[in-house]
């Protein structure tokens, strides 16, 4: 079934939807975009793909059979270091598990619709928890939230990319890892011809099973205070 039609199906199912995550809405400028009107459909579903068997996997990048969907979304046309952009879960519910939510860019060497992600990332959003952490679930500062939106900033290089998000679910025990990630297509617009944005990671490769984001274990005893953000450090640093 084309997903198009299984999301209308899956609004049926709410205790589905609300505990598994897609991100299909591009926000820009406060506005929220149509679902996959800028965001590229994948064939995963709701379903998350787990550590750490994803984090070698092609499909890291923007999820399982996105690849079969790049040529159909729009590319936003957005300014450095004015516009806001980011992503808006499904049927308008909220961030149910625990756990952080990143969002990189990966510069296409042309076209974004030809670009399969393979090139450098950098992290341009994350929000992980209250500082400092209680150990608890509703210490992340993710929680229940329904939208993720951030100004780009103005030292990012001209050109098309793929912005991705990602959601990375703590709540299972034994350090195993849900994931939810999606990417969006962007054309920015930008004056900027400074240093090169960093540092990067590859997507497979970027995570390893043994990060200290991959191996937290929120159930320990007594409880963790400090959650690590999985990923390189935030650019502009």
């Amino acid at each position: 079934m084309h997903l198009s039609l299984a999301y209308g199906a899956l609004a049926l199912l709410p205790q589905l939807s609300h505990a598994h995550f897609l991100f299909p809405h591009l926000m820009l400028n406060g506005v929220k975009t149509e679902a996959y009107e800028y965001v590229r459909e994948h064939d995963n579903g709701f379903q998350p793909s787990f550590t750490p068997e994803i984090l070698s996997s092609d499909d890291f990048r923007c999820n399982k059979g996105s690849w079969n969907h790049r040529s159909q979304p729009k590319t936003a046309k957005v300014t450095a270091g004015k516009d806001s952009v980011g992503f808006h879960l499904h049927l308008d519910f909220g961030i149910y598990h625990p756990g952080p939510v990143t969002i990189y860019l990966s510069k296409a060497p042309g076209d974004v619709r030809d670009y399969d992600g393979s090139g450098d990332w950098f992290k341009v959003y994350q929000l992980g928890t209250m500082m400092p952490w209680n150990g608890t679930d509703q210490g992340w500062l993710t929680r229940d939230l329904k939208q993720f939106e951030f100004k780009l900033p103005s030292e990012i290089p001209a050109g098309q990319y793929l912005m991705r998000i990602e959601q990375m679910s703590i709540h299972q025990p034994y350090r195993q890892k849900e994931m939810y990630f999606q990417c969006a297509h962007l054309d920015i617009a930008s004056d900027y011809n400074g240093k090169t944005p960093g540092p990067t990671i590859k997507f497979p490769g970027g995570y390893q099973p043994n990060d200290p984001a991959i191996q937290l274990d929120s159930w320990a005893q007594p409880p963790p205070d400090f959650a690590p953000m999985p990923g390189p450090e935030q650019w502009p640093n």
